[in-house]
């Protein structure tokens, strides 16, 4: 990608208050190609001006759910021994379920979230099917739950 000339980022900040991505600063009439405060290099470019993420909240919500309902219930769990000192019937199964849910659900959620500018340049169709994946995988878990915890 070609940069465009500095003289353009220049005239485009003559006389128009404009805050430094970076830190705040007020870049009005800024002679040079830097921000005086933080030091950062700044262009000037063409962005999108709502990027489309609806498909990336959706997946990020649904592996939320799942990894938010496997922690609580690992809560529930936890106080429920220590707390108040109950054991029930099927408890390692209770447990083994939750922590494998914790950990998938986790685990997807955190790789999502460090791949997000990759998901969100992906084609609609990819970013909605890997959402819908997104879903699926916490369907599984919810199915899992209920059918081996009863």
């Amino acid at each position: 990608m070609e940069e465009p000339p500095r003289h353009l980022l220049q005239a485009f900040l003559a006389g128009r208050d404009v805050s430094c991505p970076a830190c705040g600063y007020n870049l009005r009439d800024l002679p040079a190609a830097h921000c005086p405060e933080c030091g950062e290099e700044l262009v000037l470019q063409v962005g999108v001006a709502e990027p489309r993420q609806a498909a990336a909240i959706t997946g990020l919500i649904g592996l939320a759910a799942g990894a938010g309902m496997s922690a609580l219930l690992l809560a529930y769990l936890l106080v429920q021994v220590v707390v108040y000192g109950r054991y029930f019937s099927r408890i390692d199964r209770f447990f083994a379920i939750n922590f494998f849910g914790a950990l998938v659900e986790g685990t997807a959620l955190v790789f999502w979230l460090r791949h997000w500018r990759s998901i969100r340049r992906l084609s609609p169709n990819a970013r909605w099917a890997l959402a819908a994946a997104c879903w699926g995988l916490t369907a599984v878990y919810f199915v899992a739950f209920s059918v081996r915890v009863r």
